[in-house]
């Protein structure tokens, strides 16, 4: 099995964003649509392809596969952002400047979740860079009315306001977090996942028990921004202006116990793709199931990229 590098990328705001990065072929030249850019879910990290990469690289091969899994600025090992805010347009600005650092002319894009949100903004403002995009149990960002707007940037003042009167969540133990993370009702991930995702989103921390003893633990290393609502929201307007550019070939594999009434909003979208070919498919399956199921998710994700072969065969 391949070991994933750990990477790193100082941006020109001198956010430091970290990564995994799974490369088979050694120094052989790896094609454009062999190279992957993986954005992972709200809250999660780069651990969340931590067992969908490696059958991606063995189901792809022989030949060179690369697939580099961020860690979203605010999210496990990455700098928290200090002025600016976390609206999805930060991330594909921030994945802009790590593409560049990469060298990479051309890619593909994997995106769960939130991930996928910012895939289909990121596929809509680089659609010339883009050889295919996958969005797994997501089909671009979710909305609401302008309308609702003003009450919506209400509701983070006053969420930020009170902020400093959070008290940060502890665990005693690694274990005790991997279950916590387990039972986030329709967002959670079984307990046996949770153990492969949890450990790069925490940081320890001390607090003082009722005896006055300080007493070692762990809390998120998640931005506490991040929990909040944020500033701003896109409207359906917004993100149809990005996903009707897209030209590279879309698959979406959705879960059928994944985010509620995901197909009604799939049938709209799809109709504004007009400029691409859009391929549907749904796994059984939770939220994310590309964790508790990566076999049956790779199943459907590597035939598909097999399908859309471009360019040169990269010598082995």
């Amino acid at each position: 099995m391949v070991v994933p590098q750990e990477r790193s990328f100082e941006l020109r705001n001198g956010l430091v964003l970290t990564a995994k990065h799974w490369k088979t072929g050694g120094n052989c030249r790896v094609r454009d649509n062999r190279r992957f850019l993986a954005f992972h879910g709200f809250l999660d990290n780069a651990a969340s392809f931590d067992l969908l990469a490696p059958l991606m690289l063995e189901q792809l091969g022989p030949e060179p596969v690369e697939i580099l899994a961020l860690d979203f600025a605010g999210h496990g090992m990455s700098s928290h952002r200090q002025s600016e805010d976390y609206g999805l347009w930060r991330y594909v600005e921030d994945a802009d400047q790590v593409v560049e650092q990469l060298g990479w002319q051309k890619h593909a894009l994997i995106g769960h979740s939130m991930g996928g949100a910012a895939a289909s903004l990121y596929a809509g403002v680089f659609e010339s860079r883009l050889t295919a995009t996958i969005l797994l149990d997501n089909f671009g960002p979710f909305t609401r009315s302008v309308q609702d707007q003003p009450e919506h940037l209400l509701e983070h003042i006053q969420e930020k306001k009170n902020m400093p009167n959070k008290r940060l969540p502890f665990h005693p133990t690694i274990d005790s977090a991997c279950h916590a993370r387990s039972k986030s009702g329709q967002w959670g991930i079984e307990y046996e996942y949770a153990k492969v995702l949890v450990p790069r989103g925490l940081r320890p921390i001390e607090r003082t028990d009722e005896q006055g003893n300080t007493v070692q633990g762990w809390t998120w290393s998640t931005d506490q921004l991040l929990t909040i609502r944020s500033a701003q929201s896109l409207s359906e307007e917004y993100v149809q202006a990005f996903v009707q550019r897209i030209t590279s070939p879309v698959l979406a594999v959705l879960a059928s116990r994944g985010v509620a009434n995901m197909m009604g909003m799939v049938e709209e979208r799809k109709s504004w793709m007009t400029k691409t070919k859009v391929t549907i498919k749904v796994v059984e399956g939770g939220h994310s199931v590309h964790m508790e199921d990566a076999p049956t998710v790779a199943r459907e994700v590597c035939p598909w990229i097999l399908a859309q072969d471009i360019g040169e065969v990269a010598r082995l």
